[in-house]
């Protein structure tokens, strides 16, 4: 009987760890994902269309001619003048008032010593309101009233005596103001007193020279306040007049247009400073004829606090009607000239200049700018650059 083989203690076959297998299997597997992700993220990658570039399109504006200047601007209306009627009064022997000469037009300045009109034959001659009319003066006469006059008639270059009486250098100096307006001065009548040897006149007249010589009618002059205006509105030659005997319409302080401005908007409007005035159409250049103290708002009345803007308008300004609505610019029209908006203007090395548009090439244009406001710049002409070119925006 065969012994069977009996292995030795301890010579058993033993079990090698496995562990380290996992690690290693988690690698591959994590290894194959990230390249089966890359391989996938390239396949779709390769089949989109890349981002296109931005183009970028200019922007253009037109170059125009047109007044380039800071404005301050006031609403304002018209303010009707005062007016002063002309009146005459009927003298002896005169049934009624008709208008027979009319020399001053409409808009005519009329001032002391002039002829203004001729009412039923005899003249309407202007004194300054210094003179007191109250009564016809005649040789030897004598008071405030007379001394006035002779003031009056050497004012006008005559030739009068420095006494208060009315005396020969008065009457001489009456015929030759009428002449020269073109008319014979009134005589007394009949009934006028004599002057006597040994009166104030120091050449006595007899009583028939007296009764012949020439006296001062008062209701053959007239008066304005302030002694000077213009002609608003006159009767037609050869009309009757009414009971009131207006003649004329004088216009002794003209129409004017105030505006409101507040304390600030009032520094860009100084006494004497230009403005430009608007109303439809019609434009007025002037100046600033008076600015108010600062005066309390009226909400009432739409009024704003602030200081009144007075400006005078010129007799004979048309299209500014009284009460009318105006606009009031503080400085004269400005001048148009080549006009570009500011973004177009670019500087190299302190240099200005814009980019033309033309024939499809950029072109750099080296401008002077004359000055900017509301976003526009104004350029001063040069070739090259006219209105209707397009110059790029920045």
């Amino acid at each position: 009987m065969q012994d069977s083989e009996v292995s030795p203690p301890g010579s058993a076959m033993r079990r090698v760890p496995r562990w380290w297998l996992i690690p290693a299997v988690l690698v591959v597997v994590l290894a194959g994902l990230g390249a089966a992700y890359w391989t996938g993220a390239s396949s779709v990658a390769g089949t989109e269309p890349s981002a296109a570039t931005p183009t970028v399109i200019p922007v253009s504006a037109t170059v125009e001619r047109r007044a380039v200047i800071k404005q301050v601007v006031l609403s304002g209306k018209v303010v009707a003048g005062t007016q002063f009627a002309i009146k005459a009064s009927p003298s002896e022997g005169v049934d009624r008032l008709v208008l027979t000469a009319t020399p001053k037009a409409i808009g005519s300045v009329v001032t002391p010593g002039q002829l203004v009109a001729a009412v039923s034959g005899r003249p309407l001659l202007l004194l300054p309101s210094s003179v007191p009319l109250y009564r016809d003066i005649e040789l030897g006469d004598s008071g405030p009233d007379v001394t006035a006059l002779h003031t009056a008639l050497a004012s006008f270059g005559y030739t009068v005596s420095s006494t208060d009486t009315f005396d020969t250098s008065t009457r001489h100096a009456l015929i030759d103001w009428y002449k020269a307006a073109g008319y014979k001065a009134p005589t007394a009548a009949p009934s006028s007193k004599a002057i006597k040897p040994g009166d104030a006149d120091p050449q006595p007249l007899s009583i028939k020279e007296s009764s012949d010589g020439v006296v001062f009618r008062w209701k053959e002059f007239v008066q304005v306040p302030g002694d000077t205006g213009t002609i608003a509105a006159m009767a037609g030659n050869g009309s009757v007049l009414g009971e009131d005997g207006i003649v004329a319409q004088v216009r002794i302080a003209d129409d004017s247009i105030v505006a409101r401005a507040d304390v600030v908007q009032s520094e860009s409007f100084p006494v004497g400073g230009a403005v430009t005035v608007r109303a439809g159409s019609a434009v007025l250049e002037t100046k600033v004829a008076h600015v108010s103290d600062f005066l309390e708002g009226d909400h009432s009345k739409n009024e704003i606090p602030g200081k009144d803007i007075t400006i005078a308008v010129p007799p004979g300004a048309q299209g500014f009607a009284a009460d009318q609505s105006v606009t009031v610019t503080a400085g004269s029209a400005a001048a148009e000239s080549l006009a570009v908006p500011l973004i177009a203007v670019r500087q190299e090395e302190g240099a200005p200049y814009v980019v033309l548009q033309k024939s499809g090439e950029p072109q750099r244009v080296k401008v002077k700018v004359l000055a900017q406001a509301d976003g526009w710049a104004a350029i001063a002409d040069i070739d090259g650059l006219a209105p209707g070119d397009e110059v790029q925006l920045q």
